[in-house]
C-alpha cells in the first residue's frame, strides 16, 4: 500500500528519497501492486498544494491524482475501516489517521504498507511497515 511517501516524487529538497519514491512508486505500479487509498489522496492533495511550501499547483495535483486512480488499485474509506481504525488508536495507541491507513491495509489483506510513520520492520495484526527510505 502507497500512504503519501509519494509527496516525495514531487519534492526536489531531498533527491535520494525523491529517487526511491519514484523507484518504488513506479515498480508497484508495473508490478499491479500498487494499492492507494482514497484518505491517501485527500491527503497528497494537502500536502502538494500547500501555499507555504507549494510543491504541485492544484491543476497539476489533481491530474497526478487522475493517474494515480488509474495506475493503483483504490481502496475506499468505509464505516468498518472506521471502526477498526478506533480499535487500533484505543489498542495500539495509533495516532487516528495512522490508525486509518493500517486499518485499510488490515481489512482489505493488503500485507505491507510504505510509510515513514511507523517502526520500520514492525508487524501489526499481519500488517508490516516498510520505512522506504531505509536499506
Amino acid at each position: 500500500m502507497i500512504p503519501t511517501f509519494i509527496v516525495y516524487i514531487y519534492d526536489p529538497l531531498d533527491t535520494a528519497k525523491q529517487e526511491r519514491a519514484i523507484a518504488i512508486t513506479d515498480q508497484l505500479i508495473r508490478s499491479g501492486k500498487a494499492v492507494i487509498s482514497t484518505q491517501v489522496l485527500g491527503e497528497f492533495f494537502m500536502a502538494t498544494t500547500r501555499t507555504r511550501r507549494l510543491l504541485l499547483t492544484p491543476t497539476e495535483a489533481l491530474v497526478r491524482m487522475r493517474n494515480y486512480l488509474a495506475a493503483c488499485h483504490v481502496v475506499d474509506i468505509t464505516r468498518l475501516i472506521s471502526l477498526e481504525a478506533i480499535r487500533g488508536v484505543e489498542t495500539h495507541h495509533f495516532g487516528f489517521w495512522d490508525a486509518q491507513i493500517w486499518a485499510t491495509a488490515r481489512l482489505n489483506q493488503i500485507e505491507e504498507i510504505y510509510t515513514e510513520d511507523f517502526a520500520s520492520g514492525a508487524t501489526v495484526e499481519g500488517v508490516l511497515f516498510t520505512n522506504p527510505f531505509i536499506d
